[in-house]
């Protein structure tokens, strides 16, 4: 019940299952109660390698590698690869809003290349740049934007649907907190960068 990964749950069941076949045999003496353990151990080492011969055939983009690998920790390759088929890669133009100030927040936006500028009553307040996640608070708070987002150059981004974050976190919690984690990593990377700036100009 401890195990966070299936893999390795089952590993363990395998390795449980071999115990209980040389208890069968060497103490109980008991023929049926091997073929079943050793039942249950070629039905996992079935699904293991049925799971590493599915994660051997994902490929990635170099930029979803680097989202993955930065953001997605933890999760398989399989998993991952699901949630970034969910959204669609972008190239954003100058201009184009992303979020606006006291409206909802249609889209989580993660930033690969480019810089979106952050405001708040027209004011520039700051700005985001490769790696860092857009309208993630909002989305996490359940709110409306609490800022206006404009892409400030040309810009390539992966982007996913309020909506669709919602289901996932009801439908797969993993996957959904381990994104959860990787916005959490970003949003401190934010905190650590504005203190900086605040102390600089102190």
């Amino acid at each position: 019940m401890l195990m966070r990964s299936i893999t390795y749950l089952r590993i363990l069941v395998i390795a449980s299952a071999f115990v209980a076949i040389a208890y069968d045999t060497i103490w109980l003496k008991d023929p049926v109660g091997v073929f079943w353990e050793s039942l249950l151990v070629l039905v996992n080492i079935v699904q293991i390698s049925r799971e590493w011969f599915s994660e051997r055939r994902v490929r990635f983009t170099p930029y979803e590698q680097k989202f993955v690998s930065s953001r997605l920790r933890g999760v398989s390759k399989k998993d991952a690869k699901r949630l970034l088929n969910l959204g669609r890669w972008v190239d954003g133009a100058p201009g184009t809003v992303l979020t606006t100030e006291g409206d909802p927040v249609p889209y989580v936006v993660y930033l690969v290349t480019g810089r979106v500028d952050i405001l708040c009553s027209d004011v520039l307040v700051g700005t985001c740049g490769p790696g860092n996640f857009v309208g993630e608070m909002s989305i996490l708070a359940e709110e409306p934007a609490s800022a206006t987002a404009i892409v400030a150059e040309p810009s390539h981004y992966w982007i996913i649907s309020s909506e669709k974050l919602r289901v996932l976190q009801d439908t797969d919690p993993q996957v959904s907190g381990a994104l959860d984690v990787g916005i959490a990593r970003d949003l401190r990377r934010k905190i650590i960068a504005a203190n900086a700036e605040r102390s600089g100009q102190v």
